[in-house]
């Protein structure tokens, strides 16, 4: 007999043998049940004494912080992150009907071709969302800082502010929506709008009374979009802090972070706006000499402050990081706040010397091979170099500035305790992420770029330029997203606000919302790296985007390498909008008592963690 034998008899004995104590304990407990029924129970031998009652031990509460909002004392989502969705959902929702369309038109022979044109046309309504956002963002905590999280207490940012968020943000409906009707009055599908979202005036001519309605509805949109965002401006600079949280010294003036997020903001739409006007003139008295050269130089202008929202929600991020470790006080270093400046006035002096060079000398302004990118031709060679350097500087500054924004995340310390110096927060981790992809996406295209100018014989860069040119669409969700997350994060801190005053060092959104920035953050990246390789897989072919920023099958290419492709670019949308649903339905759900600390962070997936996005680790304090 083997051991293996042995050991199944030896367990079958011991088998047996507690399964006959188990029969035996229960006959006796049978009897006894039986004998009480029929004489009573208090005939009953008593076979075991009865156990004295426990003592009830006093509730030891959790340690920990306490969160000093309950689910009926905590403030309701603020309009201004109720705007804030409100232009990610327009701004997303159109992108997601034009990758629909497109893919239906795809596999029905552009049976919906009409449709297709009026989300391509939409989409250029929703170009003010990303600024607008980051704008509402940054008034909304100056308020949450100088009202120490009790904004509906003490009504700030003002009601008239307040106001003014919801009329910028249904001026960009109004846009959406007149691009929509356009059809019903022209009966064209194919609806024509300028790079700013403005409707084309030509169109309206042969619509009649309609025409001239919808005519003055435009007008009056743009109005109520450019008010309402001076009216958000000048309310930041009036907001001042409450005396019963301050007493007698004063809060603390605009800090640089909303400073420069206002200067950037202004930047953006008064060019914008001068675009506009100048358009409109145009309509009117005909395509004079110096109008046109003033609209090509202000459309020039538009790209350099197109890089305006991204900048923007990093200071922003920045900056709440700050206030996070010291709620009332909080700032970056000293030299981060300079950078923020340093970046705001880059982009100022570039969109002036492509206004006003070309009007002061004899100058001819082209755009470069990319977004941002301006090359002037002068005939004076050495007034050519000036300009040349003084733009290296301006970008140079601009990469630097942002560079070191990140930097200074990473670094910074609690002021009063090192060790409390919280990790970088997962929505801080996906902005940093998003925005190197952003800039470094740019950087390298520039560098090619100029690479190209002193090299023209290289055919590389060609190539290289090709594929930077494929990647810069596929980050353009990025500021967006950015935004979302951010605001995302700061209702969680007003909310997990503990008994003390402090904001505990793991606050922040539920686990599932957390999972889904990181979801988003990825598909974006995977994109990204998606164009970057069909380099390599086609030998060196540049790679073919979609509108929508999607990698295509090269022409020509492999069938698997196509359905490859596809499979990527489906998973990768719907990892993107499945996660900015997630985290719109987190901002309604959050209560104090379902945050970290207060209560376990949970995930999106059970048993499934979402890896953080690549970004470098927090150094340990």
């Amino acid at each position: 007999m083997n051991c293996s034998n042995f050991q199944a008899i030896i367990f079958i004995f011991v088998s047996a043998a507690w399964v006959a104590e188990a029969a035996r304990s229960f006959d006796h407990a049978g009897a006894n049940f039986m004998h009480a029924s029929l004489m009573g129970l208090k005939d009953v031998p008593k076979t075991t004494p009865k156990p004295p009652p426990k003592k009830e031990e006093p509730k030891v509460e959790a340690e920990g912080p306490k969160p000093f909002y309950t689910a009926e004392t905590m403030p309701t989502v603020s309009p201004a992150l109720q705007c804030v969705i409100n232009l990610t959902i327009q701004y997303f929702v159109i992108y997601t009907l034009l990758a629909f369309m497109r893919t239906f038109n795809q596999f029905t022979g552009n049976s919906l071709l009409g449709m297709q044109k009026i989300c391509e046309t939409a989409a250029t309504t929703v170009t003010y969302a990303p600024m607008l956002a980051v704008l509402m963002l940054g008034i909304r905590m100056q308020a949450i800082q100088l009202t120490q999280g009790e904004t509906e207490k003490y009504k700030l940012p003002q009601p008239w502010v307040q106001q003014a968020f919801y009329v910028a943000t249904f001026a960009v409906l109004a846009q959406v929506i007149l691009v929509v009707l356009m059809p019903m009055f022209t009966g064209e599908w194919e609806v024509k709008c300028d790079a700013e979202g403005n409707l084309d005036q030509s169109a309206l001519r042969s619509a009649g009374i309609c025409g001239m309605i919808i005519s003055a509805f435009r007008y009056l949109i743009m109005l109520a979009l450019y008010g309402a965002m001076i009216t958000m401006v000048v309310g930041a600079f009036m907001m001042k802090g409450p005396k019963e949280v301050w007493g007698e010294e004063e809060a603390p003036p605009i800090p640089p972070a909303i400073a420069c997020t206002m200067s950037l903001a202004l930047q953006f739409f008064l060019i914008y706006l001068c675009v506009a006007v100048i358009k409109t003139v145009k309509e009117f008295v005909g395509g004079i000499g110096i109008l046109i050269k003033l609209e090509g130089l202000f459309t020039m202008a538009k790209y350099t402050v197109n890089f305006a929202p991204m900048l923007c929600i990093l200071f922003i991020g920045a900056r709440m990081r700050a206030l996070q470790m010291d709620p009332k006080n909080g700032a970056p270093q000293w030299w981060a706040q300079w950078c923020f400046y340093l970046c705001t006035y880059s982009v100022m002096v570039q969109a002036i010397m492509i206004i006003i060079v070309p009007l002061c000398v004899t100058c001819e302004t082209k755009q470069g091979a990319c977004e941002g990118d301006v090359v002037f031709e002068m005939e004076s060679k050495c007034m050519m170099a000036c300009f040349t350097a003084i733009r290296y500087l301006a970008l140079l500054a601009l990469y630097g500035g942002f560079t070191a924004i990140i930097v200074s995340v990473f670094l910074i310390e609690h002021p009063t305790d090192v060790s409390l110096t919280p990790a970088v927060s997962p929505a801080m981790k996906c902005v940093m992420n998003l925005t190197v992809q952003y800039f470094v996406i740019y950087l390298l295209l520039f560098i090619c770029v100029t690479l190209k100018q002193f090299m023209p014989g290289v055919g590389c860069l060609t190539v290289a330029i090709a594929v930077f040119e494929a990647a810069q669409k596929t980050v353009m969700f990025a500021p967006m997203l950015s935004i979302l997350f951010i605001g995302t994060r700061m209702q969680a801190l007003q909310l997990a606000k503990a008994q003390d005053g402090t904001i505990p060092p793991e606050a922040g959104p539920p686990g599932y919302a957390q999972d889904a920035m990181f979801l988003c953050t990825w598909a974006v990246l995977i994109q990204v790296c998606m164009a970057l390789l069909v380099c390599l897989l086609t030998c060196g072919g540049a790679p073919q985007m979609d509108e929508d920023g999607n990698v295509k099958k090269p022409q020509g290419g492999n069938f698997i390498v196509g359905i490859i492709l596809d499979i990527i670019k489906y998973l990768s949308m719907l990892a993107m909008y499945g996660g900015i649903v997630t985290v719109i339905v987190a901002i309604f759900l959050m209560k104090p008592e379902t945050l970290p600390p207060y209560a376990p962070r949970g995930s999106l997936i059970p048993y499934l963690p979402i890896a953080d996005p690549p970004t470098p680790p927090t150094p340990g304090f």
